[in-house]
């Protein structure tokens, strides 16, 4: 605290009486100023238990309780009342006579509270809740900053009376709230920069008290110092788990979480806690070897102490295919989990893979999740997604493992900018641009040693029954040409059939290679196709045709279910097969019901379809595709019941299609299909299956948009557009030219957008399809109005709105009549927009469309602000904010936030219009909207506004 603000708390003070006493600190008795000495212990102490409690009775037994404690003399009352006379005769000797009152078994004091410090502070904080009860900020903080200027240090810091040690223990505790508040009451204030010395200084003091550590980030956030506030979440981390073995609580992590980037709850608004991930895979079994390059990633991306500064560390792993360089990264990852208490993050990009590689846009989406950002608050565009992500993991201890990139471009946005998180990648590329540019190491895995192929046999098979054969062990692992994949394979099928001598095992390797036809690439290569080969020709036929059809599958992995329907058979027929391929490690189970498989496997099982019953893999390719699209069909139409469902063919009967119980579980199933079903509209859109592809983009619209997922919208709708066209299926193709029309306004391609929905319009219009040519009409609307052309946004509503005819789809024609009140509102006409919007109300009475009911209360309120009913249009912005919330209408919701503001600044209510267009812009951030840009100019222009 400043000289000048210290005088002046002392100055507001009344002036001092001829006796003080001094409580909050060491005992001190001053008379006109002059200290008082009360030599003895025994009266300091019952003269502290009686001020303590100044004009409230003490009895007898509390007093001697405070003077003795439990070694009580023969007769206490007695002993009492002697020092109590004692204490008399030296108050009256010091000039302070009568202060001791007798009562019936007890004493008290009569001193005026302004004579005690304790006193003084206590009618300070009276004060300061009054200046609350009134919301003077400031003259709450001056209050409460005077009455912790009574505070010298410890209570009663120079006597000793363990019977009073609670009361003590109360008023530290009291103190120390006292500050809290007067710290809060600084920060709504805005002087975080005058007090972050004062928190370092209280955090120092009391390292456990978590309120300080979230003023302390506070301060130094609203300061413009993120890295330290970020810092001091970690400080403060340490000592509550070095001290106490316990994590923050959830004031300060959700402090840290605004400090990370305000994300907030699409349902509530309320601030996120940030998730601690847990993506890695299931542990590696029986891992052996690689001794060096576990103690090189300890040291590099797991050291002993984290000052929390500096740059991510990144270690490229790179090597041949089936040289263990997941299996390291998984070990390792799974063995230092500890060191990394954030979380852990996993993805699998595919580089290598049959199937289209996992964009980074997708990796980055699936971060998220794991980072517990709702669907509805994750960016559409990658770049919206990558400074998200890295404002997540800013500060955090997360390692981040990206298994088989291809190329250095597919990592880059994954990569976080700050410090804390450590990231591996592995790929059969050396990855030199990661290297170069950005500061990455480099660890190249060779083929395993002779002696680390031996350990690894020794763990899957025993000692003794390795070191019964050396010479079939050497050719076993040259056979294996030293690949851990090739090992494990080869060594699974061992351990199963304990009487099988490694000799025997070896002339298999050996005649199976000489089986095979030769085929590009070294004698290494065949060799493992070789192992390959001979592990599947040890399967039950069954078993082997499930192997074979994997290879068909377009998914990056697998469920159960779906499974099911590539095999035509019944879940539980389909386990005992499972476990054959699981135990000849020719599949995994990475997560409980969900499996996958190698990628070179998988391309061996490819080869194997190839090469099989061309019936067989066609067969299995139309099942699982039926189970994606009736599955996907039937949860489309739970999350929309009012969307206009299309013919499908029947299923074939062994599809196993899948029913959702709810919307929740509808969502759900999305969720985790939603890779699957991408890769299922790629692989239909190839072609054989263009009617699955169009109607898979179908089924997907409602998912992907209310997700925001744009750029995967738009990539579907291409497919089905290509599909359209080569069925010659003209409806479909104006249907996808619309679709594409709107995803393309959602990210800003505006020319083509306009481009695809003139040509949807000239497709309805030639099929005289006037639904379809008003849907157009609505598209080029919307476009129109967010390139600033209000007027032919206007024509366009209304062309809409003369398409639908009256006695039609009464949703459709409401959102057409809304749609035209929400037109006439931007040219200005707000009482005709009134009408149109009041009509559509109407019309959606009982149709249960409450998209389009909050975008016409939304658009209700709008008209009434322009009209100058301030208290009419927040009624409606309330309810329009009440079903967006409801619905997780994200972008809906913050448009809805910030026309609320806009109401509510006009009204004069400054601080609430603030505190909406903060909520309005924190969504839109999240969302990448360029909206965002537009709410952040009005909070400026409140801020720099002096009223």
């Amino acid at each position: 605290m400043s000289a000048v603000t210290m005088e002046a708390a002392r100055a507001a003070r009344p002036k001092d009486p001829d006796v003080e006493f001094r409580l909050l600190g060491p005992f001190e008795v001053r008379v006109r100023d002059r200290l008082v000495p009360v030599t003895s212990p025994k009266l300091r102490v019952l003269l502290a238990a009686l001020l303590l409690n100044a004009s409230r009775p003490v009895t007898v037994g509390d007093l001697a309780g405070a003077l003795w404690g439990a070694d009580q003399p023969a007769n206490p009352r007695r002993a009492t009342q002697v020092a109590v006379v004692r204490l008399r005769a030296v108050l009256e000797a010091a000039g302070c006579p009568g202060l001791i009152r007798t009562r019936p078994e007890s004493y008290l004091v009569e001193v005026p509270a302004d004579q005690i410090d304790l006193g003084r502070f206590e009618r300070r904080l009276r004060e300061a809740d009054r200046a609350a009860e009134r919301s003077d900020a400031v003259a709450e903080a001056e209050a409460l900053r005077a009455a912790l200027i009574e505070w010298r240090g410890e209570p009663l810091a120079d006597l000793s009376f363990e019977h009073l040690r609670h009361r003590l223990t109360q008023l530290q505790e009291r103190r120390l709230h006292v500050l809290e508040r007067r710290f809060d009451a600084d920060l709504r204030l805005g002087r975080h920069d005058r007090i972050v010395a004062e928190l370092i200084d209280a955090t120092a003091e009391h390292p456990l008290r978590e309120r300080f550590w979230a003023q302390l980030m506070t301060a130094l956030h609203r300061a413009g110092r993120r890295a330290d506030a970020l810092a001091a979440y970690h400080a403060a981390r340490r000592h509550l788990i070095d001290e106490l073995g316990i994590e923050p609580g959830e004031e300060l992590r959700r402090t840290h979480a605004t400090v990370l980037g305000g994300l907030r709850s699409p349902d509530t608004g309320s601030v996120l806690l940030p998730a601690v991930p847990r993506q890695l895979p299931a542990a590696v079994p029986s891992f052996a070897g690689r001794t060096g390059e576990v103690s090189r990633l300890d040291t590099l991306l797991a050291p002993d102490e984290w000052d929390g500064a500096g740059a991510p560390t990144i270690m490229v792993i790179s090597g041949t295919a089936g040289v263990g360089k997941t299996a390291l990264a998984l070990h390792w990852a799974r063995r230092v989990a500890h060191r990394f208490p954030d979380g852990q993050l996993w993805a699998d990009l595919r580089g290598y893979d049959h199937r289209p590689p996992l964009s980074a846009g997708q990796a980055l989406t699936l971060f998220l999740r794991g980072l517990g950002v709702p669907d509805a608050s994750i960016p559409s565009d990658p770049d919206g997604r990558s400074a998200l992500y890295r404002s997540l993991l800013d500060g955090r201890r997360v390692l981040v493992v990206v298994d088989n990139a291809a190329a250095a471009d597919q990592v880059r946005p994954l990569l976080p900018g700050g410090s804390g998180p450590a990231v591996i990648v592995t790929s059969r590329d050396p990855l030199t641009g990661l290297i170069a540019a950005g500061g990455a190491q480099s660890l190249e895995l060779d083929r395993f040693t002779a002696a680390e192929s031996r350990e690894l046999m020794v763990r899957r098979l025993g000692e003794r029954r390795v070191e019964a054969d050396p010479a079939a062990v050497a050719e076993i692992v040259d056979r294996c040409a030293r690949l851990p994949l090739a090992l494990s394979i080869a060594t699974a099928r061992a351990s199963q059939r304990p009487g099988l001598r490694l000799g025997r095992l070896a002339a298999q390797l050996r005649a199976a290679r000489e089986r095979l036809d030769e085929f590009s690439g070294s004698d290494a290569a065949t060799d493992v196709r070789a192992v390959f080969s001979w592990s599947y020709r040890k399967l039950g036929e069954p078993a082997a045709r499930l192997f074979r059809l994997c290879g068909v599958h377009p998914g990056p992995d697998m469920s159960t279910e779906t499974l099911a329907a590539l095999a035509g058979v019944a879940p539980p027929d389909l386990l005992p097969l499972l476990r054959e391929l699981a135990d000849a490690h020719l599949v995994v189970e990475h997560v409980p019901g969900r499996w996958t498989v190698h990628d070179l496997l998988r391309v061996y099982a490819t080869e194997l379809a190839d090469g099989h019953d061309p019936a067989e893999r066609r067969g299995g390719l139309r099942r699982v595709l039926d189970h994606y699209l009736h599955s996907a069909h039937a949860a489309a139409m739970v999350l929309e019941p009012l969307r206009d469902a299309i013919e499908l063919t029947p299923p074939d009967p062994a599809a196993a299609v899948r029913v959702p119980t709810d919307r929740e579980d509808a969502l759900a199933w999305f969720a985790r299909e939603h890779d699957g079903l991408l890769a299922a509209v790629e692989r239909a859109g190839r072609g054989g299956f263009e009617t699955h592809a169009w109607q898979l983009a179908w089924t997907l619209a409602d998912f992907q948009q209310w997700r925001g997922l744009w750029p995967d919208r738009a990539a579907c709708l291409t497919i089905a557009l290509t599909a359209a066209r080569r069925l010659g299926n003209i409806a479909e193709q104006a249907r996808a030219h619309r679709g594409l029309g709107y995803a393309y306004t959602r990210l800003a391609r505006n020319d083509e957008a306009h481009l695809h929905l003139r040509q949807a319009l000239e497709v309805y219009e030639r099929l005289d399809d006037r639904a379809g040519q008003a849907r157009a009409h609505h598209g080029l609307s919307y476009l129109l109005e967010r390139q600033g052309d209000r007027t032919g946004a206007l024509w366009h509503a209304e062309r809409a709105l003369v398409l639908y005819p009256p006695e039609g789809n009464r949703a459709q024609r409401a959102r057409a009549v809304g749609s035209v009140g929400w037109c006439h509102s931007q040219v200005g006409r707000h009482r005709l927009a009134l009408r149109f919007n009041r009509l559509a109300l109407a019309l959606l009475d009982g149709v249960g469309d409450r998209v389009a009911e909050a975008a016409t209360w939304d658009n209700l309120g709008y008209a009434h602000h322009h009209l100058g009913d301030h208290r009419q249009a927040v009624a409606c912005y309330e309810t329009a904010l009440r079903l967006r919330r409801e619905l997780g209408h994200r972008y809906g919701e913050a448009n809805t936030l910030t026309h609320l503001g806009d109401t509510l600044h006009a009204s004069g209510a400054r601080d609430a219009a603030r505190r909406s267009w903060q909520e309005a812009l924190a969504v839109l951030d999240q969302l990448g909207e360029p909206d965002a840009d537009r709410v952040r100019i009005k909070l400026r222009e409140l801020t720099t506004t002096v009223v």
